[in-house]
């Protein structure tokens, strides 16, 4: 039997797993002769006629053939807006620019305000103060901050602001794909979130990626995530990286192996103290020359043999081992107190024993030692006397460094005893202006009512310094709450330089109080 001829229209049966050769029959054929074919198997197309139709399913035969699977069809999923932050506006805006501008010594307390107030900068000021950043590296984690979402994309977009891409924010998370694929600040801000959270896990992963890791400046980059609370767990890693040849990278390591007095490196240390040190006859302290062939100790120091000797080589070892080596080892070698240790220092015949050991306590933040050596000093010398001298550039412990050591409360309440200290040491402007300097933190009322009496009183009979009493007014000017502006004679109750200071002093807190209002 004959089968019936099939009219050009006619469609070929096919089956219901691929149509592609539907569509290139009638493709050849032309749709002016041949009918759109059905294609059950692929998605429905927009309304369409002729070439259209075909050509809009061509499109999807082809990508699904080229991916290996059948394309489908979904609605938009819509991101997550999250919460739209709160932006400056107004005169507050207005005033970010001016300070980016010209009164860049209040931009971090302005920055604060504005995290305080959770709050980010409007639009307009995040180029200014992204640039800011670039060089004042002190202010990137506020800055970073501040801009938020529509800062960091436009880093992005330069790299002088890329700064940006390595500060971790409230709320960040691990991201693998940045950890996997960004650039060397990304992936700093994905191991800094993972650390936070786990730290072991960020150590592991850290540890992992290290031999592949071949600049000098991603890897103590990457190390820095550790800083901000190292572990135990993290000893035995940081012990290796004593081996890494860049110094910068060896110098990192080594000052966070100081803050884990419990580790394998923190005994060695120990050891090495109770091999070179000893009292003398006088009870002084003596601490034998390092020798440069030391191997073992030099790489404990993060230091190299030099290639010729030069002067102070060795008393740069010995000041290293100092201030690195966990400070008990001497009460425990010697059976003696923090303060009879720094005296035995300050008897010994190398005049910068002292400043190694302030310099231990500072980088240790020893709050027990800083103590005991702060007492010793005020009852031998005087603190304000004590300041003077380092601020004359004497060698002399850094009683600063010691101060810092201690919590804010207790630092305000030594510096304002010593500043009342008039047996020992009259407190004049200089004076004033060094413990000011030392405080280092936000004066409370009774501070302020002693700045606020020398500020605002008439300039003393003897020993006058104008440029002490300039000093003043611009660590108050900085420290004054500004609210105190009211506690300031309106006119100067000095006259020359000192009534400039003490104008300028005027204004910057009347600034700083519309600042404060604004936010």
């Amino acid at each position: 039997m004959t089968p019936a001829p099939r009219s050009p229209d006619a469609v070929a049966p096919h089956t219901p797993t691929d149509s592609w050769d539907l569509l290139v029959s009638t493709a050849l054929m032309g749709t002016a002769r041949r009918a759109v074919p059905d294609t059950p198997d692929l998605p429905d197309t927009p309304a369409a006629e002729g070439a259209e139709a075909l050509l809009d399913r061509a499109a999807l035969a082809t990508v699904r053939r080229n991916a290996g699977y059948t394309p489908g069809t979904a609605e938009p999923v819509a991101p997550d807006p999250g919460a739209v932050p709160l932006r400056i506006t107004g005169t507050a805006a207005d005033r970010l620019a001016l300070i980016v501008a010209q009164r860049s010594e209040v931009l971090p307390e302005w920055l604060a305000l504005v995290a305080a107030g959770g709050r980010e900068v409007d639009h307009a000021n995040i180029p200014a103060l992204l640039e800011h950043g670039v060089h004042g590296t002190r202010l990137r984690p506020a800055i970073a901050a501040a801009v938020g979402a529509r800062g960091r994309w436009l880093a992005g977009l330069n790299e002088r602001w890329a700064y940006v891409t390595a500060e971790r924010l409230p709320g960040d998370a691990f991201s693998e794909k940045e950890w996997t694929d960004g650039t060397p600040l990304e992936r700093r801000r994905a191991l800094t979130a993972l650390r936070a959270g786990d730290p072991d896990a960020a150590r592991a992963l850290l540890a992992s990626e290290w031999p592949s890791l071949g600049r000098a400046e991603t890897r103590r980059g990457l190390l820095d995530t550790l800083s901000d609370r190292p572990v135990p767990g993290d000893a035995a890693f940081l012990d290796g990286v004593l081996d890494d040849q860049a110094a910068n990278v060896r110098g990192l390591a080594l000052s966070l192996l100081t803050r884990l007095p419990a580790s394998a490196h923190a005994h060695r240390l120990r050891g090495y103290v109770r091999e070179h040190a000893r009292l003398g006859e006088r009870r002084e302290l003596v601490v034998d020359d390092i020798p440069a062939t030391r191997a073992d100790i030099l790489r404990d120091l993060a230091l190299v043999a030099p290639a010729t000797a030069r002067s102070g080589d060795d008393f740069e070892r010995t000041w290293a081992l100092i201030t690195h080596a966990p400070l008990d080892v001497w009460t425990d070698l010697f059976g003696a107190t923090p303060d009879e240790v720094f005296a035995a220092a300050g008897s010994a015949r190398e005049t910068r024993l002292r400043d190694a050991f302030a310099n231990a306590i500072g980088l240790q933040r020893d709050q027990v030692w800083a103590r005991a050596v702060l007492r010793l000093l005020g009852e031998a010398e005087g603190l304000v006397g004590r300041l003077a001298d380092a601020a004359r550039g004497r060698e002399s412990a850094h009683v600063e460094a010691l101060l810092g050591v201690l919590p804010e409360e207790e630092r305000r309440a030594v510096v304002l005893a010593a500043a009342r200290d008039r047996n020992r040491a009259k407190t004049r402007d200089t004076d004033l202006a060094h413990l000011a300097r030392a405080v280092g933190a936000a004066w409370d009322r009774e501070l302020c009512e002693l700045f606020l009496d020398r500020l605002g009183g008439p300039a003393p009979e003897h020993g006058r310094t104008p440029s002490a009493y300039r000093a003043l007014c611009e660590l108050a000017a900085e420290h004054l709450p500004p609210e105190r502006l009211a506690d300031l004679p309106h006119d100067p109750p000095r006259r020359g330089s000192e009534a400039e200071a003490f104008l300028c002093l005027r204004e910057t807190l009347r600034f700083r109080l519309d600042m404060h209002k604004e936010l």
